[in-house]
């Protein structure tokens, strides 16, 4: 197969499935390692694609954040597995902040089950979904996101300074061992900083399309994380890389 055959099957396996491994590619088009990297990095001087740790996904346009619209139904079935998890990880009378997220809007629907919450959060969709819980339900005030569905700022920041939380519910953009958390919104993150400094406990959920991705804006390193849960197919030799610094990675079974 010439080089400029593999390179259209595989822009069309990126869009059908977001992301292929190198170890993909020489199964699927039957070339040695030093071939799958080679088109790789062809790729992406071209500006088609982004490596990422042991595979590429295709560069978004400015390599912006998501609509939230898209992102409610993308890996929903692998989002609710991991709000499923996290949920056992809280116990009843807990005080929770659930930080905005479509993941961490799967952890609230996990949570119903629960009695006797303290609940703080800064995103609508989150106070939308347990309204009708008998939880008491403090927001976050700030500027609000119309798109997102989120609050943040300055005034954000300087409300949480008047809040004791027990465990943190956040998400993040983008997620690497060298990095940390990062996020797409600038205003977002130092909110999400803020939320993890006030915090005893930080959960972070995150499904396996935001591991080894460094966005915009940094949030924390990975350390500041106590324990982190995404779903079961996350690459093997990355679980091995967050175990070897020690980090608390729990996989959650679709």
């Amino acid at each position: 197969m010439l080089p400029q055959e593999r390179y259209s099957q595989l822009i069309q396996f990126l869009q059908e499935h977001e992301i292929i491994k190198v170890d993909q590619m020489m199964k699927r088009f039957d070339i040695s390692i030093e071939t799958a990297r080679r088109d790789l990095n062809h790729l992406e001087r071209e500006g088609i694609i982004k490596k990422i740790y042991g595979g590429a996904t295709l560069m978004k346009k400015e390599d912006k954040e998501p609509a939230t619209s898209d992102r409610m139904t993308r890996n929903l079935s692998e989002k609710t597995a991991i709000g499923k998890k996290c949920a056992e990880f809280i116990s009843d009378g807990d005080s929770v902040l659930i930080e905005v997220g479509t993941t961490t809007l799967q952890v609230a629907k996990a949570l119903r089950s629960k009695k006797n919450l303290m609940i703080i959060t800064n995103s609508i969709h989150v106070v939308n979904e347990l309204m009708d819980t008998d939880f008491e339900i403090y927001v976050v005030g700030g500027k609000i996101r119309h798109g997102e569905g989120s609050i943040s700022g300055a005034v954000s920041m300087f409300e949480l300074e008047n809040f004791h939380i027990g465990k943190a519910i956040i998400s993040a953009g983008g997620v690497t061992l060298e990095r940390g958390l990062s996020d797409y919104n600038i205003e977002e993150a130092l909110v999400r900083k803020k939320v993890v400094e006030q915090s005893q406990e930080t959960i972070l959920v995150a499904d396996n399309s935001k591991f080894g991705h460094n966005v915009l804006a940094h949030v924390c390193p990975i350390s500041a994380v106590d324990l982190v849960i995404t779903g079961a197919r996350l690459n093997p030799e990355l679980i091995t890389r967050f175990e070897d610094a020690n980090v608390k990675l729990v996989l959650a079974d679709q």
